[in-house]
């Protein structure tokens, strides 16, 4: 009953101090370890989010400058 119980609940106990561990892994640290996993993809899209930024600004103000003229 208790080992069912503990897997149900994905319960690990420690080995050194006899205590409860809880195996699941907070979302930040799989978020960050995703990051550190793909380096290259991340680059890229955060590049990506920053052109396209620029590339608006760029654009609205060019518009703004048409409209004055």
């Amino acid at each position: 009953m208790e080992y069912t119980k503990d897997m149900i609940l994905q319960v690990r106990y420690g080995e050194i101090n006899r205590t409860l561990k809880n195996k699941k892994e907070k979302r930040t640290s799989k978020f960050l370890e995703g990051i550190q996993k793909h380096k290259l993809m991340t680059t890229a899209v955060i590049s990506a989010i920053i052109f396209i930024s620029i590339d608006m600004i760029l654009v609205s103000n060019f518009v703004r400058i048409l409209s004055i003229v």
